[in-house]
């Protein structure tokens, strides 16, 4: 049953993208879209041209960087990979050399949507004129480019060290750090390589905190505000929240084992240890930082573990803060000064974002704290708690069901709030959902959909010893590196859709209802959007229908099952390569069409129409004028 509801979720929201496409809160008679955007274009022009429309703002230029190598290294795997499957001669060291290369995009998503909200807080504040006014601060900007600019050091780190050092491939550990432990090399270039290795994590963490620190002193113009703009939005906040809880357990990863790696080859340090300890008498902090050097020691051992396990708890930050992210901005939409979504609406983002911090506390803190060990649980993103007291075991457990169901249950509140929200003057002004916020919210349903339904198994598996249970968990685990795309996808997609909004801004001062990206640009959001999810269906209906074990590769796409017929298995690759070349084609046209975008190009002052047709004006919402009723439905 909960796998039937999963798929209920996902083709719900599959039809919502055509249903609520232009879904608004009309009046009485029927209205036409086409003349509605074309009444609005002549009464109010747009402000910019092609010639005098604003260049690309730095913090979309460090979205569309993170973007880029996100998925220019997938998609040189995936060209790999097929080409290696094709020919008696593989390339098995540049497929190495990229496998090991995907690790280290791991920040790009958390990074992105930082950037995105602290754009969107410049909007709020400079009332979309952040050129005029410096928004983000210089430093701030810059900030972005050395935290963009880190990730793909990152990767050039990687990719270079084969040639310069001669090895196979570089390797990385499983947070996408350089791994120096692994390497051959020694002498001054070992030096070199560790001295840019830190200064890549240094420019990462320091300019990540930099834009934090700017998020919250960032002022408003006087003109604007005269002195009382509003405090950082629950939106922003909660995505601050969660992406310095992100980075603070991958920073004690990294911190951790550059400790081990480096007090277990420094006389240096040996002799460092040592002092302090003698000198702990004197320094009371000594004996702390005497553990730490020696690498070695069980506390060093037991934390780095712990954190290695928080990281399946912060996974699940990126796609949180992009969906508050996404109804902050709708609601902005709708009033561009003070725009919120609802009280309650807030009120999730925080249970969201306490859910997570909690659960990744829990993990760090409470084995120092009580007699318990922590070990991963059935699923990702899940952890158990054993400990021999079993009042201690059922209360850990209490908290953990409590904070899995508070997460689960915000996600599935603010979703539906994107839906309830109304302008707040006027509920018949209320726009049309856009297909920013329709991809997001698919994707997302994705991607909680799957991680709910093996939390769902997980947990009646411990109840219900069932051979149906452990293939539908199998089947939920089967989509797991599927979705593994949708925070990055959805983060295009609202990066796009902010660039459109800037220009599509009238004379006097107003957003069209209407103003997107072009057409094609939505038509292909859909199109990146809908082949995750066929892929997603495929990894979950091919064990039911071919009764193996399904296994996935490094992209997150389904083997061929060995035991299928020839004229499934070529049907199986061609849906496979077709979906695959979908999602990266599409997204690479999303980030095409930023460049190529210009105020006459996107909608409403654009003629034509994307190829999923907007449906008839449905009105939603309790205060939604009637409407009249189709003929169809009257004869009826």
């Amino acid at each position: 049953m909960a796998m039937l509801r999963i798929f209920a979720i996902a083709a719900v929201l599959c039809l919502s993208e055509g249903r609520f496409n232009s879904v608004q809160h009309t009046p009485a008679e029927t209205l036409n879209v086409d003349d509605d955007e074309s009444a609005f274009a002549a009464a109010s022009p747009p402000m910019f041209t092609k010639e005098t429309m604003p260049q690309v703002s730095p913090t979309l230029q460090c979205v569309i960087n993170l973007t880029v190598q996100y998925f220019l290294i997938y998609t040189a795997l995936f060209v790999v990979k097929t080409v290696n499957n094709l020919r008696e001669t593989k390339m098995t060291g540049l497929q190495t050399l990229l496998e090991t290369a995907c690790t280290t995009v791991t920040y790009a998503p958390m990074l992105s949507v930082l950037f995105v909200g602290t754009r969107m807080r410049a909007i709020q504040l400079s009332q979309g004129q952040t050129e005029k006014y410096g928004l983000p601060q210089w430093w701030v900007q810059a900030a972005m480019y050395y935290c963009a600019n880190a990730v793909m050091a990152q990767v050039l780190l990687v990719v270079l060290i084969p040639v310069i050092t001669g090895e196979a491939a570089a390797k990385t550990d499983e947070d996408g750090n350089l791994d120096m432990s692994q390497m051959q090399v020694g002498g001054a270039m070992a030096t070199v390589i560790s001295a840019l290795r830190y200064i890549i994590m240094l420019g990462l963490y320091g300019g990540f905190a930099t834009v934090v620190y700017g998020c919250f002193t960032m002022e408003g113009p006087e003109e604007i505000w005269a002195g009382a703009e509003p405090p950082v939005s629950p939106a922003l906040f909660s995505t601050i929240i969660l992406t310095a809880t992100f980075f603070s357990v991958y920073l004690l990863v990294a911190v951790c084992k550059t400790t081990q790696e480096l007090a277990g080859n420094s006389d240096f340090l040996k002799k460092l240890s040592s002092l302090l300890t003698l000198a702990k008498f004197t320094v009371n902090f000594a004996p702390m930082l005497a553990i730490l050097f020696a690498g070695n020691s069980d506390f060093l051992k037991k934390l780095s573990s712990l954190l290695t396990l928080a990281k399946f708890t912060v996974n699940f930050a990126p796609m949180l803060a992009i969906l508050f992210i996404g109804a902050r901005i709708r609601a902005l939409q709708m009033d561009p000064k003070n725009g919120n979504p609802q009280r309650w609406a807030q009120q999730c983002f925080y249970l969201c974002t306490a859910s997570l911090v909690i659960q990744t506390f829990m993990v760090i803190v409470m084995p120092f704290l009580i007699n318990c060990q922590v070990k991963m649980g059935q699923i990702e993103g899940d952890v158990e708690f054993e400990t021999e007291n079993e009042a201690v075991k059922a209360t850990l457990t209490a908290i953990r069901y409590m904070a899995l169901v508070a997460m689960y249950g915000g996600f599935t509140a603010v979703v539906c709030s994107v839906f309830l929200i109304e302008h707040p003057k006027d509920p018949a002004l209320t726009p049309p959902l856009s297909t920013a916020m329709l991809c997001t919210m698919n994707l997302s349903a994705q991607f909680f959909g799957v991680y709910l339904g093996l939390f769902i198994c997980n947990t009646v598996k411990q109840y219900v010893q069932s051979s149906v249970v452990t293939k539908a968990m199998a089947v939920f685990e089967a989509g797991q590196k599927t979705v593994m795309f949708a925070p990055m996808l959805s983060i295009l997609c609202w990066a796009t859709r902010m660039r459109a909004l800037q220009l599509a801004k009238a004379e006097d001062g107003t957003i069209p209802p209407t103003a997107g990206p072009q057409y094609w640009a939505q038509d292909c959001m859909y199109l990146a959007t809908w082949s995750v999810l066929i892929q997603l269906i495929m990894a979950m209906i091919i064990p039911v229908l071919s009764g193996d074990d399904i296994e996935m590769d490094e992209n997150g796409t389904v083997k061929t099952p060995k035991n299928m017929s020839p004229v499934a298995t070529m049907a199986f690759e061609a849906i496979r390569y077709a979906s695959l070349f979908s999602m990266y084609g599409g997204s690479s046209a999303v980030v095409a069409s930023m460049f190529l975008m210009t105020p006459e190009t996107i909608p409403p002052y654009s003629e034509g129409h994307g190829m999923v047709p907007p449906p008839p004006q449905v009105p939603i919402g309790p205060n939604a004028p009637e409407m009249k009723v189709p003929s169809r439905a009257s004869s009826e």
